[in-house]
């Protein structure tokens, strides 16, 4: 019967993870199930960071960037594929490969890949996969070599893998079972509490599953970290991107339909989840829309480790406020830090920033006022001081902007010539300022008046 098959399936799958997490493997099967996830939503048009007139182009557009990404996964997968295996069934199955290539007939199916395809175990299964992926990669290899590869060409490959990803019951259920203890378990104390203290059981259920999906995702983002990341790997994390953006729909859309159906609009937990529902879509926009379109084609490694730099911020940020919003809605004593433990110390860094710019600000208005030596002096120590101090807290991406309007001060001698860049760098600075005052976890430290006098309530 297929539930009878299905159980012994999810039974053999999950004394398989077992193992592979008792050998130290689990981050490796963690980032595998990740990568062959990505690949499902990769190939769906609407998770493309696509400029609008790229979209209106579709037809024309050439694909072979965006193949050559995906072949870089497929190698990705292939090398931890290889890892997660015993060494002993490496070998045996390269003994296997020659030994049945040794005996085979000049038709029919090549009699290795026969007898992986009719085993089913976790193991056969995963050899499948990297048998494929690297067959696929030679494929690759010579497709991204030609000068123009159209949309079509591009949905087959995704067709493909997914077939090849498909093809194994196990794999699928690897990919299809999210949550899995090796991986899934809230390990921070303060949030494990809080979720136990839950009275009502759907509430408790509601809040665990949300939970888990914000800590997955934060999980995903820990493998499309820049610092991480050497340059030539940098465009790779597109694929993980459009894994983060899909996911985080689906849990907005479980929040939408299922949690807060029915739920008084008066308490405090549903206004969290409702602020979930409006905020979260703003910063997928921000990183979809903003800072990734046309990543894969853009040639200056600059602006590729900058936009993914800015989008791995962005998103972090926000899932991370979103956690300690949640948490604070059930049990208003609990402090962001004791969540994550940098928390408090990026909030602390945003405020000083917010400060700093606050307080260049305020001196390039008073020398516009005052015209005099004196004014111009304090504008310059300011200024020095922001960037001494200050400048580390901005988005990399804007250093360049700050530095120009900063060695244009220190050169300038003549009072109207100051006058004239000031005018420029305020209006500069005030951006910025609109910038990190939207930044999401500023929201726990509100505004003084100085900043309300700068931008307005």
């Amino acid at each position: 019967m297929p539930e009878v098959r299905s159980e012994l399936l999810r039974g053999q799958l999950r004394r398989w993870t077992d193992q592979v997490a008792a050998a130290g493997k689990a981050g490796e099967l963690f980032e595998l199930e990740m990568w062959l996830r990505s690949f499902e939503r990769f190939f769906r048009l609407g998770a493309q960071p696509l400029s609008g007139r790229e979209t209106r182009a579709l037809a024309l557009r050439n694909w072979s960037e965006e193949l050559r990404l995906v072949d870089n996964a497929l190698m990705r997968v292939v090398h931890l594929s290889s890892s997660i295996l015993s060494e002993e069934h490496v070998d045996l199955t390269r003994f296997d490969r020659y030994v049945e290539s040794s005996l085979a007939v000049e038709e029919g199916l090549d009699p290795y890949i026969e007898k992986l395809v009719r085993h089913t175990t976790p193991e056969t299964a995963l050899t499948l996969v990297r048998e494929s992926f690297g067959d696929l990669h030679l494929l690759l290899l010579d497709m991204v070599k030609l000068s123009r590869l159209p949309y079509s060409t591009f949905q087959a490959v995704g067709k493909i893998l997914f077939r090849e990803v498909r093809r194994s019951d196990l794999v699928a259920m690897l990919i299809d079972k999210k949550f899995k203890p090796v991986h899934d378990r809230i390990r921070n104390r303060a949030v494990s509490h809080i979720i136990r203290d839950i009275p009502d059981p759907a509430d408790r259920r509601q809040a665990a599953k949300v939970f888990l999906e914000l800590f997955r995702l934060l999980h995903y983002l820990e493998y499309a970290d820049p610092a991480r990341l050497p340059e030539e790997h940098l465009r790779d994390t597109i694929l993980l991107f459009s894994l983060v953006v899909s996911e985080t729909r689906l849990l907005l859309a479980y929040v939408e339909k299922r949690v807060l159906k029915g739920r008084d609009t008066a308490l405090p937990l549903y206004q969290v989840y409702d602020s979930f529902v409006y905020c979260l879509p703003l910063e997928l926009k921000k990183v979809v829309n903003t800072e990734l379109t046309d990543i894969s084609v853009t040639r200056q490694s600059d602006s590729v480790r900058t936009r993914v730099e800015n989008s791995h911020g962005i998103l972090k940020d926000c899932f991370q406020q979103s956690v300690v919003q949640l948490a604070q809605a059930l049990d208003p004593s609990v402090d962001g830090g004791r969540i994550f433990p940098d928390f408090m110390a990026r909030r602390d860094q945003s405020v000083k920033l917010r400060d700093g710019l606050v307080a260049a600000i305020g001196a390039l208005r008073a020398f516009q006022q005052a015209r005099d030596e004196a004014s111009a002096a304090r504008m310059k120590d300011l200024v020095s001081r922001f960037y001494d101090h200050e400048i580390k807290y901005l988005m990399y991406r804007d250093w360049s902007g700050f530095e120009l309007f900063y060695i244009e001060i220190l050169k300038c001698t003549s009072l109207g010539g100051l006058q004239q860049i000031a005018h420029r760098f305020e209006t500069f600075l005030v951006t910025l300022l609109r910038e990190v005052r939207k930044r999401s976890i500023l929201q726990g430290a509100p505004a003084g008046e100085d900043v309300q006098g700068i931008l307005g309530p």
